[in-house]
C-alpha cells in the first residue's frame, strides 16, 4: 500500500469512528434531531466519498470502503428505526 492509500485508509477509519460515535448518541434518552442529523451527515460523507472515488481505488481500499459503508448503513438503519 502506498502513502496515499494509507492516508485514504486513515481517512476512512476517522470517518467510520466519528460516524459510530454519532450513532452511539442515538441510544441516549435525550437524543435530539441534531444527533440524528449528525449521524446522517457522517453517513452521507462516506457515501459521497464512495461515489467520488468509484473506479479509482485499489481492490483492497474498495473492499475496506464497501465494508465500512455497509456496516454504517446497517447500524444507522437499526438506530433510525427507533425514532
Amino acid at each position: 500500500m502506498d502513502k496515499n492509500d494509507k492516508l485514504f485508509s486513515e481517512l476512512l477509519y476517522i470517518l467510520h469512528r466519528n460516524a459510530i460515535n454519532s450513532f452511539d448518541k442515538l441510544d441516549d434518552v435525550n437524543c435530539t434531531e441534531s444527533d440524528i442529523a449528525s449521524a446522517q451527515h457522517f453517513l452521507d460523507i462516506v457515501i459521497m466519498l464512495k461515489d467520488k472515488t468509484r473506479g479509482n481505488l485499489s481492490e483492497e481500499l474498495d473492499k475496506i470502503q464497501n465494508m465500512m459503508l455497509a456496516e454504517l448503513e446497517s447500524k444507522f438503519d437499526k438506530k433510525n428505526k427507533k425514532f
